[in-house]
């Protein structure tokens, strides 16, 4: 694969994650409104979620990193697997995202339906946006991208400190 091609599809990633970021932004300040909502505050689920939230932050960070470094023209040896490290990462953390997220909609009351809504909505963009943005790289990689996960999913099993 050429330059060209290879940077259409860094392209596509980056502006994938870009969308996702901006919604990412909004529901992080919905997560951490909830605090101040009475009905919310302790509800199940509160924290994993908002945690959640800020992890895919982070991946959206450690992506686009990346892809900064690769359009700098460093040289770096792991590129392709730290590409697939963190969407598939990326990917983790959304499917983690949905469950504790409805353990705090369970706890919404009517005065709070309008933020449980729209972070729905904003959930399901950001959804959409990792699963954008993994097939982009699934794409750019082709078979290679599963040689390269099975590789990198050891070290995806190793808990964070």
């Amino acid at each position: 694969m050429g330059r060209s091609q290879w940077n259409g599809y860094l392209d596509a990633i980056d502006a994938a994650l870009d969308q996702g970021m901006a919604a990412k932004e909004v529901v992080c300040s919905i997560t951490t409104g909830f605090r101040l909502i009475p009905s919310l505050r302790n509800a199940p689920g509160l924290n994993p979620y908002h945690a959640t939230v800020a992890d895919i932050g982070y991946g959206f960070d450690a992506v686009r990193g990346t892809i900064e470094r690769v359009r700098k023209g460093e040289m770096i040896s792991l590129v392709k697997e730290m590409l697939v490290f963190d969407l598939d990462t990326l990917r983790i953390s959304e499917i983690q995202m949905g469950p504790n997220f409805e353990l705090v909609a369970k706890e919404a009351t009517p005065d709070t339906y309008y933020l449980i809504e729209q972070s729905r909505l904003l959930n399901k963009q950001i959804a959409q946006k990792i699963n954008e943005a993994n097939q982009f790289g699934k794409a750019l990689l082709g078979t290679e991208w599963n040689v390269i996960l099975k590789r990198v999913q050891n070290v995806q099993a190793i808990p964070r400190l």
